[in-house]
């Protein structure tokens, strides 16, 4: 069979099996460790049993191709069916985000299994919600002896070295609750919090190079029980994201001052920490050699499982088939050529890097 027609009936089979956070993750553990079963790879699983990593080995020190096998739930909308092709593009949830990557990987196990090129395959169920799985399997040291960690997230192959942070928080303030017709018996908690919320306007203007640059938004409001009541309670979650130069404390100080000595809670709802690889490693240079010349060495505003395996490995690079802003939208596409291509990549990365752990 040609490697495109299985490209394309692996990327269609893998976005069939739904791996929301609501569905049921067993169908697609069994598919995936049937394939690299067959391929005569054992693996281990990691992280929680509903929602598992899934890592296999071939010999040692090579590669570590990885991805997430879940998505976001599919949502309304759509004007395509789920794996539905038009024009040589795949349509469906997960399409570039990533099951593109993750069918590249298997399929790149397939080239590679029974050769004596090392490689290790990867792939978690619960990056859109925890990445505990990554975390689980960096904190068992399954990447340290590798010369590499390529992640297969959409990136129309570009090769991303930098991820800003991530620090979401909420600020609540509180008040005394009274019939709105005697407003001076309560004590307004909405009103307190927009008095706040003023001073935080200027660190919410979006920067000239908002890839780089700090960005604080605030992206919820809750308040009040009902129309004639005077709120006592007020709550926003704010989502931030900084450049690899801070680190959540400083961006939660920096709140902190511009509210002000009013009096409000913080509360850390989630936090992951920039993550930056020197782009002057040998690793970095061999990739984009492997690549051409038509690949960008670039940073993202947003995170990916890098984060969680820097703990246990620094030569950790992003580069993947798709489009990044496919990712979570309508009609989530990706281009079935690029699969073909990414199984290419990673096949001959993986080869050229052998020995180099």
């Amino acid at each position: 069979m040609a490697l495109r027609e299985k490209a394309e009936g692996l990327l269609k089979e893998l976005i069939l099996l739904r791996s929301a956070k609501e569905d049921d993750a067993s169908p697609m553990v069994d598919r995936v460790t049937g394939i690299l079963g067959g391929l005569g790879l054992g693996h281990k699983l990691y992280g929680s049993e509903d929602k598992p990593a899934i890592f296999a080995r071939s010999g040692k020190g090579g590669v570590v191709l990885s991805g997430h096998l879940d998505t976001v739930s599919i949502g309304n909308g759509w004007s395509k069916e789920q794996g539905e092709v038009v024009g040589g593009r795949m349509f469906g949830r997960g399409a570039a985000d990533m099951k593109a990557g993750c069918a590249a990987i298997l399929l790149t196990a397939e080239e590679l299994a029974g050769t004596d090129v090392p490689f290790s395959v990867c792939l978690t169920l619960d990056e859109e919600i925890s990445m505990n799985g990554a975390k689980a399997v960096a904190h068992a040291h399954e990447l340290g002896d590798a010369p590499a960690v390529v992640i297969a997230e959409p990136s129309d192959f570009d090769i991303v070295l930098r991820e800003k942070g991530l620090i979401q928080f909420a600020v609540r303030t509180s008040g005394t609750s009274a019939h709105a017709s005697m407003p001076q018996l309560g004590d307004n908690a909405i009103t307190k919090m927009l008095s706040m919320l003023r001073g935080l306007e200027e660190l919410q203007k979006i920067p000239e190079n908002p890839i780089e640059g700090l960005t604080i938004s605030v992206d919820t409001i809750h308040g009040g029980t009902q129309m004639n009541v005077i709120p006592d309670c007020c709550e926003v979650e704010i989502d931030s994201r900084f450049p690899p130069d801070m680190t959540g404390d400083d961006v939660v100080d920096m709140v902190k001052k511009r509210l002000g000595g009013a009096e409000y809670e913080v509360e850390v709802l989630h936090r992951l920490e920039s993550v930056e690889t020197d782009p002057s490693l040998p690793a970095v240079e061999t990739l984009r050699e492997v690549v051409g010349g038509d690949s960008g060495i670039i940073g993202v505003p947003y995170a990916t499982e890098m984060v969680m395996f820097k703990q246990d490995n620094s030569k950790l690079m992003v580069c993947g088939p798709g489009e990044p802003t496919q990712a979570h939208v309508v009609d989530e596409s990706v281009e079935v050529d690029q699969v073909v291509r990414a199984v290419g990549v990673y096949t001959e990365y993986c080869r050229r890097m052998a020995g180099q752990g």
